[in-house]
């Protein structure tokens, strides 16, 4: 509100250090940042990082700016949310902060397509054992998880549902589970909640108990196997279209949907007071139907 974008986004790489961090955070890619630190850098006539492969270092007389602007950059940041505080039946529409758990590239590309309809809504990565930290704190307005939570004082919204399918390669197409004893199946952290991957594996294994399911924290690596035919990828069907068409697949993958097993759910969760605001800031998501009905409501 009161930071312009330039700052802020050199404030944060400053901080995190990281290119992909500060993406997270921001909830933006990465060419607009670096564009953004370019033409900050261009306002101010020198260089602010020494960039390598992944990691981004301040620069002498940018470590000299960041020492001198941050105490400004805070109180500045202190008095936006005392503001907003005071001028909340207003503002909670015009910025709301979303925190997300499990943010991977298939998730990131929903929300920022579902966010051209709602560019007041900001988003951050959230990491689960503090999401409800940083929501009774008011640091976030609202957390988007995976996971089922039951807790007192918080309502819960179904923001995103669809099925979970097989990735396999043409050749492997016909097999059914219960065919699979030699062939690996792939079920990836970054696809699902612990609770999920769980269940998937247990229903794996009743129907094949001698399958072989292999748990890895990103699929992109085994990808080359299940082209090959020599595994096949257990996610849900956003992540499928999202490798497919990165990889441009269409032609050696194809994937079937397992209605065995239950629909991966996306909620939304918010203190309970906070509600309406929030379905007042969110209303043309929540009405959206793409893949299921969205806003349906659970209060603890």
């Amino acid at each position: 509100m009161f930071v312009s974008s330039n700052l802020k986004c050199f404030i944060v790489l400053a901080r995190e250090k990281s290119l992909k961090k500060a993406s997270e955070i921001l909830f933006v890619t990465s060419s607009p940042i670096s564009r953004r630190i370019k033409l900050f850098e261009d306002e101010l006539g020198y260089k602010l990082f020494s960039r390598s492969d992944h990691d981004f270092t301040l620069t002498k007389k940018g470590l000299e700016l960041y020492e001198k602007i941050m105490p400004y950059y805070m109180k500045i940041s202190e008095i936006e949310a005392s503001f907003s505080q005071k001028n909340n039946s207003l503002s909670i529409k015009r910025s709301l902060m979303i925190g997300v758990e499990n943010l991977n590239h298939f998730l990131f590309n929903i929300l920022i397509k579902k966010r051209k309809k709602t560019e007041s809504i900001s988003y951050c990565s959230s990491d689960a054992s503090r999401s409800l930290d940083s929501l009774l704190s008011g640091e976030v307005q609202a957390v988007i998880s995976h996971r089922e939570i039951d807790e007192n004082g918080i309502t819960a919204m179904e923001f995103y549902s669809e099925p979970v399918c097989y990735l396999q390669a043409n050749s492997t197409e016909r097999y059914k589970v219960s065919d699979m004893k030699k062939i690996p199946i792939i079920i990836p952290r970054n696809g699902f909640h612990e609770h999920y991957i769980k269940t998937a594996h247990m229903k794996i294994l009743n129907a094949c108990p001698n399958a072989q399911v292999v748990i890895v924290d990103d699929i992109d690596n085994y990808l080359f196997l299940i082209k090959s035919g020599d595994a096949i990828g257990l996610m849900s069907e956003s992540m499928v279209l999202f490798y497919k068409n990165k990889n441009c697949f269409n032609s050696e993958l194809n994937y079937t949907i397992e209605h065995s097993f239950p629909a991966l759910k996306t909620y939304i969760y918010c203190l309970k007071e906070c509600e309406k605001n929030l379905k007042m800031a969110m209303d043309s998501i929540l009405s959206e139907s793409e893949h299921g009905d969205a806003g349906c409501v659970r209060g603890n």
